[in-house]
């Protein structure tokens, strides 16, 4: 008998699901947060910023201009947020906990979810769903989750 599971996320939270069929109901297994990932930008980082010149202009202030971060506390959070949920979806592969899965998240973070799976747990992927439910009631999910699994 196949076992499937259903990560539903977006960038902050996520609730994974099990099923004992496709036309079984969505068992809740577990939710994960991560609110580093729902904060803005200027709220995760402890300072500004600093200046640079270009060289251009003269007196106070001309040729000034701020220095952009080489990347997001916030992009970090959700990577790191993807990362501990593929890790999850690993050790369940690796117990045996599933042999389907079905990864439904906001097209970005689904990108970052496919990219950090294994190459045996990506193996497992029987359909995905580019759009972001986890606000959704499990009746709405359902009506998802057996539009892509009746194909």
């Amino acid at each position: 008998m196949s076992k499937l599971w259903v990560l539903i996320g977006e960038s902050s939270r996520a609730t994974l699901y099990s099923m004992t069929s496709r036309r079984a109901p969505l068992e809740e297994i577990e939710c994960y947060a991560q609110p580093g990932a729902r904060q803005h930008e200027q709220d995760l980082t402890s300072d500004v910023p600093g200046q640079g010149f270009d060289g251009k202009g003269k007196g106070k202030g001309k040729g000034q201009h701020a220095l952009e971060p080489k990347a997001g506390k916030k992009d970090k959070e959700m990577l790191d947020f993807a990362k501990a949920l593929t890790d999850k979806l690993e050790n369940g592969r690796q117990q045996g906990e599933y042999n389907q899965l079905v990864l439904c998240a906001s097209p970005h973070f689904l990108g970052l979810l496919r990219k950090n799976l294994t190459h045996a747990s990506n193996e497992l992927v029987i359909a995905t769903i580019d759009k972001n439910l986890v606000k959704l009631p499990p009746e709405e999910i359902r009506r998802h989750r057996s539009e892509v699994l009746s194909q």
